[in-house]
């Protein structure tokens, strides 16, 4: 096992696709084209901050916990902000530390980053398996608990998708969480009332920033002006998809997460809020796989 500390992307490339991956920069995605074409957002070659890469893993939690603060049996937990302009700390610590390259092929990448305690009291490992082939790009993501209490768990994948004007989703969900001023959730609504994605719509023009739950793990965007069908395939326990469109810019975000945003400080069954706890030695592990094709408006 070797450390990365070079500020160059790794590249794979298989199969008629290649993808870039900034190990030390919180193992974060750099790019991925098909065919010569962009799939996700390019990062630009002097990036510092993951928030303006292709994507990252969220590890050990996704999204938002609300003012940092949760509980967990007597445990009484705080975190501190972790990202530009956000009241609320996001997606863990993995997304921001420094990444060890475990195996490197012309079409695998592996990458693990050991957390060993600080804010968030359970230590862990966090591992990305990013492997091409000619079903498109499969990501492994794999948490295990290294603490020596059970540790509360969540995972994800964040990535920047191209999005042009006419950009049509399509996702078969049986709810949406909908959010206040803070994005964080408030009540759980059919998917018609608000943002319906279920027919392949158009992507809003307006800020989308929801959780939709009772996925079936399955997600095209169609791309009409560049001729391409990009499709997301998740398996358990990644069954909650949020979605973040923000107005007026060239991506969306497409992530299959296995909880819904603060689900530490929610009153539903896990079932619903989808939380986690991990006994000590515990794996929570999940695959996504992008896949693209050319096809006709």
């Amino acid at each position: 096992m070797s450390e990365s500390s070079a500020a160059q992307p790794i590249r794979i490339a298989q199969h008629g696709y290649a993808l870039e991956v900034l190990a030390h920069l919180g193992g974060a995605l750099a790019g991925l084209q098909f065919q010569g074409q962009e799939v996700l957002r390019r990062a630009a070659p002097e990036i510092d901050e993951p928030l303006k890469s292709s994507g990252f893993a969220l590890m050990p939690f996704a999204n938002r916990i609300a003012h940092g603060r949760f509980r967990i049996g007597a445990r009484a937990v705080q975190l501190q902000p972790n990202a530009p302009d956000q009241a609320h700390p996001l997606h863990g610590q993995a997304w921001r530390e420094p990444w060890t390259i475990e195996a490197l092929e012309a079409e695998h990448l592996a990458l693990v980053y050991d957390y060993t305690g600080g804010e968030w009291p359970w230590a862990y490992r966090a591992r990305q398996v990013f492997t091409l082939s000619k079903s498109g790009l499969d990501v492994v993501l794999e948490l295990q608990n290294h603490a020596a209490e059970p540790m509360p768990a969540g995972i994800g994948w964040h990535p920047y998708l191209r999005r042009t004007p006419a950009a049509r989703l399509r996702a078969m969900v049986e709810g949406v969480w909908l959010a206040d001023e803070q994005c964080l959730p408030t009540a759980l609504a059919r998917p018609g009332q608000i943002w319906d994605f279920r027919s392949a719509a158009p992507v809003p023009q307006t800020l989308v920033d929801h959780c939709y739950s009772g996925w079936n793990g399955r997600v095209e965007l169609v791309l009409p002006e560049a001729q391409l069908c990009v499709r997301i395939e998740a398996q358990e326990p990644l069954r909650w998809l949020h979605v973040y469109s923000p107005p007026g810019e060239a991506f969306l975000c497409i992530e299959p997460v296995s909880h819904m945003p603060d689900a530490l400080n929610r009153a539903e069954p896990p079932a619903v809020s989808g939380l986690r706890l991990l006994a000590p030695g515990e794996t929570l592990r999940a695959r996504v796989t992008l896949s693209c094709e050319s096809c006709g408006t």
